[in-house]
C-alpha cells in the first residue's frame, strides 16, 4: 500500500474514532452499546459508518471497522456470512440476498427491464430490442471494456457499458452489465444502457456532436429514474440523484420533466439548441430547431385507396421502399417512416400503429396504447 493511501486511511480512522468518542456517551445513554455489524460490545472506541444503501449511520466497533472486507454495495464491514465474488468483491449477507449473481437471472432481468421500458414509454419512444445483445460480466471484464478500441460510441459507467457498432445495414448494440448488483441497481443500470442505444439510433449526427456528454448521461439517468419511480424503488431513485457523474444534469432533467413533461424533454434532447440543461434558465428547454417536414412520397407510391372500400381485417404490409437513410413502408392504407405513427383502419375499427423497424423484407410495428408488437412480412410473389 502506498504511504499516502495509508496516511489517508489513518486520518480517516482517526476522524471516525474522534466522532465515535464524541457520540459514544449519547449512544450509551440511549441504551445501545452493541456493534451493529457483529453484535459484540462496542468497547471504548466507537465508529460511525454510513450505509450507502439506506444512508443510515451505523455504530461499529473497532474490530469491524478495521476489517479488511467491505461490502461492494453498502460499503460497511462484512465479517460474517458474506459472499466473496471471483473478481475480489465482497457482498454482505443482506446485499447478497438481493444481488444478481447468476448469468441466467441477469439475462432474464434485462429482457424484463426492456419490456417494462417499452410499456412505460410506449407513447414516446421505442428502445432497441432485436439488435441488442446483453452480457453479464465481472468487474475485471467490465473495466477491460473501457479500453476497447474502434467502437462507434461508448457509455462508460461503473456498473454498465454500451458499445454500438455498424452491422451491415444497421446498428448492433452490445450491453455489458456488472454481476453482483442489487436487483434495483441492476434494473436501473440496464435501463440506462438501453437509453444510450435509443439515443444512438435516434439522434442526428449533428445533435450527437452538440449534445454534451453530461446531458447524454443525465437523460439516460432520467429514464432509469422514471422506471424506478414506476416501480416504487425510492432507494434507487435517491442513489441516482446522489450520483455526481452527470455533474448535476440528472437533477435538472428530473425538474424539467416535472415542469414541462417528458415530451418536451425528449424534443429538446433531439432538437435543442443548447448543449446541456441550465439551472438558471431551465425554460430554455423549449428552444428547439425542428427539422423541416418530410416530403410525403408521391401518391402513386402509396396507391389509391377508396375511402368507401371495406378495410382489411388484418394488418398487411403492402410495400417497402428501401433506402438506408429513409425507408418507407405501406401498411394497409398508410405510409410509415421509421418511428412514425398513424391511425390504420382495421375492419370496423381503427388502431394507432408505430413503425419500430423497417427491413428489406419486413417491418416491426407496435400497437400504441397496448405495447403489443407484431412482425409483418412482404407477401410472397
Amino acid at each position: 500500500m502506498p504511504c499516502t493511501l495509508a496516511r489517508f486511511k489513518g486520518v480517516l480512522r482517526l476522524g471516525l474514532f474522534v466522532l465515535g468518542i464524541l457520540c459514544a456517551p449519547d449512544l450509551l445513554r440511549a441504551g445501545t452499546n452493541v456493534c451493529e455489524i457483529c453484535g459484540g460490545p462496542l468497547g471504548t472506541e466507537v465508529f460511525i459508518l454510513q450505509d450507502k444503501v439506506t444512508m443510515v449511520r451505523k455504530r461499529v466497533c473497532s474490530d469491524c471497522e478495521m476489517s479488511a472486507a467491505s461490502c461492494f454495495v453498502c460499503g460497511l464491514p462484512a465479517r460474517r456470512n458474506y459472499t466473496g465474488l471471483p473478481d475480489g468483491r465482497v457482498l454482505c449477507e443482506r446485499d447478497a440476498a438481493t444481488a444478481v449473481l447468476k448469468e441466467a437471472d441477469g439475462l432474464r432481468l434485462s429482457r424484463e427491464t426492456r419490456q417494462s421500458l417499452g410499456r412505460l414509454f410506449s407513447r414516446f419512444l421505442a428502445f432497441p430490442e432485436t439488435n441488442v445483445s446483453v452480457t453479464i460480466v465481472d468487474r475485471v471484464n467490465l473495466q477491460e471494456q473501457f479500453r476497447f478500441p474502434g467502437n462507434d460510441y461508448t457509455c462508460p459507467n461503473i456498473w454498465g457499458y454500451l458499445r454500438t457498432q455498424t452491422n451491415g445495414d444497421g446498428l448492433h448494440h452490445e450491453i455489458s452489465l456488472l454481476s453482483g448488483l442489487p436487483l434495483d441497481g441492476f434494473k436501473s443500470t440496464c435501463a440506462h444502457e438501453y437509453s444510450h442505444g435509443w439515443l444512438h439510433e435516434n439522434l442526428s449526427a449533428e445533435r450527437k456532436k452538440t449534445l454534451s456528454r453530461d446531458a447524454v448521461e443525465g437523460f439516460c439517468e432520467l429514464i432509469a429514474f422514471m422506471l424506478m419511480d414506476s416501480q416504487l424503488e425510492e432507494g434507487q431513485k435517491r442513489l441516482i440523484k446522489l450520483n455526481a457523474y452527470t455533474r448535476g444534469q440528472i437533477d435538472l432533467f428530473v425538474e424539467a420533466e416535472q415542469l414541462y413533461g417528458f415530451n418536451e424533454v425528449l424534443k429538446w434532447v433531439k432538437y435543442g439548441t443548447d448543449d446541456r440543461l441550465r439551472g438558471d434558465e431551465l425554460g430554455r428547454i423549449r428552444r428547439v430547431e425542428m427539422p423541416p417536414p418530410t416530403v410525403p412520397p408521391p401518391q402513386s407510391l402509396a396507391g389509391y385507396t377508396n375511402p368507401n372500400a371495406a378495410a382489411p381485417g388484418t394488418l398487411t404490409l403492402k410495400a417497402i421502399f428501401w433506402q438506408r437513410q429513409q425507408s418507407l413502408a405501406i401498411i394497409n392504407d398508410q405510409t410509415f417512416g421509421l418511428q412514425q405513427q398513424a391511425d390504420v383502419r382495421l375492419g370496423a375499427t381503427t388502431v394507432t400503429l408505430r413503425c419500430l423497424e423497417i427491413r428489406k423484407d419486413g417491418v416491426r410495428v407496435q400497437i400504441v396504447g397496448t405495447g403489443l408488437e407484431q412482425e409483418l412480412a412482404l407477401p410472397e410473389r
